[in-house]
């Protein structure tokens, strides 16, 4: 069981919200919730970082996973919100985008209204949420945290010479020469509406599939 991580960071992996931990030469992906990714969101590759982790692995999720936080008391509280009926360890990931403090209180306040706020928490499940935690999470309400209580700022829309640049990037990477990958990105987006570096790639790979 993995509980701990102590090492420099490798990569941050904006899509999938995880980071990639190299502790002595052994790189770690660890998946973040939203309020641990704000809360990192000014490390820099190459920062000395450190994790409470929590082990998590399923019959629908066979494959291994780490889910991290910057506080034990943090991975406590996380145990106790996936312990809740229809939520689990992939709602919660998804849901926790505000800190725990804030969060706890909305328990125990039993306001549902600001517990619909969290992503995939419909009217019922924060009903749920408050009925089975109320009186539990008192403790975590005291938590001295980020206080993360307004909905993360939008991303900024990439520009189009953005989107190729790193559509180009990922071509490279996929073992492609640079100026092929320049060249293949500058037929595809010419005079096509593409605004993320994904549709760009598939649209390579449906270009490459009629050759």
């Amino acid at each position: 069981m993995i509980s701990h991580l102590r090492g420099k960071l490798r990569k941050k992996n904006e899509d999938e919200s995880s980071v990639e931990v190299d502790v002595g030469g052994v790189c770690y992906e660890v998946f973040l919730p939203m309020f641990v990714w704000r809360a990192f969101e000014d490390a820099e590759t190459g920062d000395e970082v450190e994790l409470e982790t929590f082990y998590y692995a399923s019959e629908r999720q066979p494959i291994p996973k780490l889910v991290g936080f910057k506080r034990p008391v943090e991975r406590e509280f996380f145990k106790k919100f996936i312990a809740v009926h229809e939520l689990g360890v992939p709602t919660a990931l998804k849901a926790l985008i505000f800190s725990v403090s804030t969060i706890a209180r909305w328990i125990e306040d039993g306001d549902t209204a600001s517990l619909r706020r969290l992503p995939g928490i419909g009217a019922r499940t924060a009903d749920t949420i408050v009925a089975q935690l109320r009186g539990k999470v008192v403790q975590f309400a005291l938590l001295r945290d980020e206080g993360f209580e307004e909905m993360p700022a939008a991303e900024p829309t990439a520009t189009l010479d953005e989107v190729k640049q790193d559509a180009v990037a990922g071509l490279v990477g996929l073992g492609f020469q640079h100026r092929e990958a320049a060249r293949l990105v500058d037929e595809i987006v010419k005079g096509r509406a593409l605004e993320s570096v994904e549709e760009v790639i598939r649209a390579v790979f449906e270009r490459m599939q009629q050759r």
